[in-house]
């Protein structure tokens, strides 16, 4: 059995940016996970990217889906 292949298809610097754009994805049935944000140290001025991941499959689905939600705004 292969293992998955995850992809980034969104990055933020916050969390609530990145939890409210991977839930879009799971309501339009793509799998998606928030990945990044326990590295973050803002006493020390340090953001690193928060990462929302889908499968490598649901790659063009997922970008499609956030590019319309983006041009509907």
């Amino acid at each position: 059995m292969a293992a998955q292949q995850f992809i980034t298809v969104a990055t933020f610097i916050d969390k609530v940016s990145a939890d409210i754009v991977a839930e879009r994805l799971i309501a339009a049935g793509i799998p998606a996970a928030v990945l990044g944000a326990s590295s973050q140290l803002p006493s020390l001025g340090y953001y690193a990217p928060i990462e929302v991941k889908v499968n490598v499959e649901d790659y063009e689905r997922a970008k499609s889906l956030l590019a319309a939600d983006e041009s509907a705004e």
